[in-house]
């Protein structure tokens, strides 16, 4: 049965699905600005360029640039940037190596707060790295796999993250 997607993204599945995101934001820098404001800085600019990396580097090539893709994107990149159709999202294939910085946006401040709980055990500091891990995992994965990517125009068009991901583009 195939999934059928959407023009624009309901409003509700916007707010969840930056949720997830705005939170890893906000733990990790509250754990980093533990570190002293310098560090809380550094990592601030960092998730700003990592949204300025999306923005430029995928939604100016993606099908729902001017619209409302699952993240509300689409219609924010088409504000600062102008469309880059020349090549298309689905050319330009992508590898394990470029998710790296990514990844970072978790392992950073996850990283940080485990120096932390070594250095002073501290209830919130561990609360905060369950959570955290958690969302950079499990709830990013979910909120992926549930409800962007399962109803994203452009999956069907060809995305390099479902080749990446895609099960059956591995064999």
């Amino acid at each position: 049965m195939k999934t059928s997607s959407f023009e624009n993204f309901p409003w509700w599945m916007v707010v969840v699905c930056n949720a997830v995101g705005l939170a890893v934001y906000a733990i990790g820098l509250y754990l980093m600005v533990r570190l002293g404001i310098v560090w809380g800085v550094l990592y601030a600019a960092y998730c700003l360029w990592m949204e300025w990396r999306l923005l430029s580097g995928s939604c100016r090539h993606c099908y729902y640039y001017g619209k409302r893709c699952g993240f509300g994107k689409g219609r924010v990149c088409s504000w600062f940037l102008a469309r880059k159709a020349e090549q298309g999202l689905g050319a330009k294939p992508i590898s394990w190596r470029d998710l790296i910085p990514d990844f970072l946006v978790s392992l950073i401040p996850l990283g940080f707060g485990i120096a932390m709980l070594i250095r002073g055990f501290s209830w919130l500091v561990l609360l905060l790295i369950v959570i955290l891990a958690f969302l950079g995992s499990v709830g990013t994965g979910l909120i992926r796999g549930r409800l962007a990517c399962q109803y994203c125009k452009q999956r069907e068009i060809g995305c390099p993250a479902q080749q990446l991901f895609s099960k059956t583009s591995q064999a």
